[in-house]
């Protein structure tokens, strides 16, 4: 058996204006989202993840201090950034670090194309590396969760990260273990600082050790020169992966809070009460034609892997998109951003299909039809940009210049599942209290909670009253009529004594 080295394919000088195109299509497309940026309604998430990353900067513990279920990475990446922003003072400080949060993931995001691009090439050639980037660029779902400030787009670009190493282990770990140790190692830490973003990330670990393990065991049942090691990378890998979550809990151990970050990022998220989103079939919906195109190029992968038992790359990816789109059935409710992960590994076999088709004509033809191709795959992401352009944040940043008018930096705002209190200091343990938080809080906890209001040790400035909070019941909004006024029916201000 021969060593996993990535295929080249030869491209000839009559056909290079195609990837020129690509290339301006996927620049320009990054271009085109630059406006939406600026102007697109802010997903709750976002201001959910600014507050957690704020709590941070002003000395809180996550998990300990306030709720939070997430792994907690990106809120000490963000954390720094704090220093250049007055957000807590001033409403343009508070937009301005919003829109810096997004700009810095369209700056992971571009990361993360590029690194696809190179996954193509290694495992393919050029061609199919730029159009999975293209594609990927161009997927609804992924243009409206991977422009968003949240911890799934950093996440996402280390995952990308883990695959590109594993693929550079694959080709060099059938000759020696030392040449492939580095990249296995590196590929595991990338997977492992993956999951402490956001543990999400765990439902890579499946797929993929099911592609390294039968890896591995095609070299022993072959008898092949190095076949042992195979098992010994794994295992790297696999240790590469604990490594930061260990690190990690044994950082939040020092500050006595080991187990609320295992409870809270784990226990507490294995039996959250998720809503349905119908996410799935929403990624059908927008997204048919480059699955479809998926499904073309993941034949072909596993018939080759099947007749020539030496593309172990292409396996690889494959049991990892399996694994992945076997997690988004496992999950209650899969919410978009789940589809970050998936997503890149639809995209590198979409394009390998694409190619397959083109690559079916004349020579001569074939540049044409690969440029003629992409302009009807272009229809549905050009019609999710427009249709962001609709959705503003104008609404939002007019509910947080009321509170930045009637508050001040140290006072409590109370809100249910808005953000409008997103840099400002939270009235209890949970910052948010949606329908999810509450369905998870017992009795007699919520039951605390109000008596807490009502004895005077809680004194929000600003309610926020949402319906997350209205269902609280009859206790606590006849709590808010009898001690807050509102102009507006929502924004609720503490009666001054």
């Amino acid at each position: 058996m021969l060593p996993c080295i990535p295929r080249r394919r030869f491209t000839e000088r009559r056909a290079d204006y195609s990837l020129y195109c690509v290339l301006l299509a996927t620049a320009g497309l990054l271009l085109a989202w630059i406006p939406t940026i600026l102007h697109r309604h802010f997903d709750v998430d976002e201001f959910e993840h600014s507050h957690a990353a704020w709590c941070v900067f002003k000395g809180m513990l996550p998990y300990k201090d306030f709720f939070e279920h997430h792994t907690p990475w990106y809120y000490y990446v963000l954390c720094p950034f704090f220093n250049w922003f007055d957000v807590a003072g001033s409403l343009e400080g508070a937009r301005h670090f919003l829109l810096f949060g997004r700009g810095l993931s369209l700056v992971l995001t571009t990361l993360s194309i590029f690194l696809v691009s190179q996954i193509g090439r290694l495992w393919e050639d050029r061609k199919v590396g730029l159009l999975a980037g293209l594609f990927l660029l161009s997927q609804p779902i992924f243009f409206e969760k991977s422009i968003e400030l949240r911890p799934d787009v950093l996440a996402s670009a280390l995952f990308v990260s883990c695959l590109w190493l594993l693929l550079r282990g694959l080709a060099r770990g059938t000759v020696s273990t030392t040449s492939g140790l580095r990249y296995f190692l590196g590929g595991g830490l990338s997977l492992g600082a993956a999951i402490m973003c956001t543990q999400k990330m765990l439902f890579v670990l499946p797929g993929a050790l099911a592609g390294l393990i039968i890896w591995s065991l095609l070299g022993l049942l072959n008898r092949e020169v190095g076949a042992r090691s195979r098992m010994l990378l794994t295992l790297v890998f696999l240790v590469g992966v604990c490594v930061p979550a260990g690190l990690t809990w044994a950082a939040f151990a020092l500050h006595h809070a080991g187990s609320e970050f295992i409870t809270n990022n784990f226990v507490l998220n294995a039996k959250w009460k998720h809503i349905e989103t119908h996410m799935l079939r929403r990624l059908i919906v927008t997204s048919w034609p480059i699955l479809a195109l998926c499904l073309l190029g993941s034949a072909v992968s596993l018939a080759r892997f099947f007749r020539y038992r030496r593309r172990c790359s292409g396996l690889l990816l494959f049991c990892t998109l399996v694994g992945l789109f076997a997690g988004a059935l496992v999950i209650p409710s899969a919410h978009g951003q789940y589809y970050l992960m998936p997503l890149p590994l639809v995209c590198l076999f979409a394009a390998q299909g694409l190619v397959l088709l083109v690559e079916g004509a004349q020579s001569r033809a074939r540049p044409v039809l690969l440029v003629l191709a992409l302009i009807p795959l272009g229809v549905l992401p050009a019609r999710a940009l427009r249709d962001s352009r609709k959705s503003r944040s104008d609404g939002q940043l007019a509910g947080l210049r009321y509170v930045f008018e009637n508050t001040k930096p140290e006072d409590v705002v109370m809100d249910g599942w808005h953000g409008m209190g997103v840099f400002r200091p939270h009235a209890f343990y949970y910052f948010f209290l949606h329908e999810e938080t509450i369905a998870m809080l017992p009795a007699p906890q919520l039951a605390a909670y109000l008596d807490a209001l009502e004895r005077g040790e809680i004194r929000p400035r600003l309610i926020a009253m949402d319906r997350n909070l209205a269902a609280l019941g009859p206790r606590f909004t006849d709590f808010v009529k009898m001690n807050y006024v509102s102009s507006d029916g929502f924004f609720y201000l503490r009666k001054r004594t």
